[in-house]
């Protein structure tokens, strides 16, 4: 078995591969980014950035930018194996961007929303 990084835009992945003879079906195993792939989107100022905790689907966005949270308001719902997980503001603070939008598809440690 050999294992490969292969490169899909700004994602990285480890790639397994068995070499086997020409009438075998080949097994091919791939694992999550073997970096993560943090949004280059960039927070103004001071801003704090607020990273995606798991992977999954964006159902719902509940902030924009210039909106005031308070600590663990719901800020958006990612899907996730069929589940709905809320992601809550950390801190008190102004919502500075919103970097995705409803429907998107995040992985872990991707960029959501940065907050001042």
């Amino acid at each position: 078995m050999k294992t490969y990084k292969v490169a899909v835009g700004n994602k990285e992945y480890i790639v397994k591969l068995e070499e086997i003879d020409g009438n075998s079906i080949t097994e091919t195993t791939v694992s999550e980014p073997a970096v993560s792939d943090t949004t280059k989107a960039v927070p103004t100022g001071d801003s704090e950035m607020i990273n995606a905790p798991l992977q999954g689907t964006i159902l719902r966005v509940d902030i924009e930018p210039g909106q005031t949270v308070k600590t663990s308001d719901t800020v958006l719902i990612i899907e996730a194996m069929k589940l709905e997980n809320e992601v809550v503001a950390p801190r008190d603070g102004v919502i500075d961007q919103v970097f995705i939008k409803e429907g998107q598809t995040v992985n872990a440690g991707e960029a959501l929303y940065s907050l001042k």
